[in-house]
């Protein structure tokens, strides 16, 4: 996979965890809002894998029996220091997953897809179905292009210590990751669009990106959300 030494230094430490647990201000509430709705999506599962799992935040707040893996090693090594448990364990992932064929029934993957190419990305969804029990779910999201976004992540990279030019370097819009995943040969459950104003309400009180969480999924049926969300399931 390219730009694995880029990852490794890109990003400090448990950056990502730092500001969720911060609960102040619309960088952390948007952390919030993506995590909740997608742990609100992963029903029944016994064995979860997270890929791209970063410092392990998620999997901390999804409480299941789980595995996270990233290819950032002082992410994996933060992660195992905060969240590493006996149902929460987390790997490096170098060439391949280092998990057992048909072992997982569930697999998220929360804004990875728009850091690798098209070709890592066939084979990352190959690796997925390798490892996806029949009938296994796979949970995503990745930034709509055909929204908001662009304009967001201008500014994002003027201000945040972060240069997103760099790391996004696949963008997609409904009908690209459509495309995508069923050329893949996933079964497309959901596919729609979500987060367009809780957590910038954030700016005015923390409080409110859980009570107005409901007129974004309301509101995204009508106008494009910042972020894709796509449930899929192996078949």
């Amino acid at each position: 996979m390219k730009n694995i030494s880029y990852y490794n230094n890109s990003v400090v430490d448990g950056y990502y965890d730092i500001i969720f647990e911060r609960k102040k201000g619309v960088q952390s509430a948007w952390h919030h809002v993506k995590f909740n709705y997608i742990k609100s999506k992963i029903t029944k599962t016994n064995i979860h894998l997270d890929i791209g799992c970063g410092p392990g935040t998620f999997l901390g707040i999804l409480k299941k029996k789980s595995i996270g893996i990233d290819v950032a090693q002082n992410q994996i090594k933060y992660a195992k220091e905060k969240y590493a448990n006996k149902k929460i364990k987390f790997l490096t992932y170098k060439n391949k997953l280092p998990i057992k064929s048909n072992s997982i029934e569930s697999i998220s993957m929360i804004e990875l897809i728009e850091h690798i190419d098209n070709k890592d990305l066939k084979y990352l969804l190959r690796e997925c179905r390798r490892v996806l029990k029949k009938d296994g779910k796979i949970y995503l999201s990745t930034p709509n292009y055909l929204s908001l976004w662009p304009l967001l992540e201008f500014f994002l990279n003027m201000i945040s210590p972060i240069n997103y030019k760099h790391e996004h370097i696949n963008k997609f819009n409904k009908k690209k990751l459509k495309k995508i995943m069923l050329k893949s040969g996933f079964q497309i459950i959901e596919l729609r669009s979500f987060i367009l104003l809780s957590p910038f309400l954030a700016f005015f009180t923390f409080n409110f990106i859980k009570s107005t969480s409901f007129l974004d999924n309301f509101l995204t049926n009508f106008f494009p959300g910042f972020l894709l969300f796509c449930k899929l399931k192996k078949s």
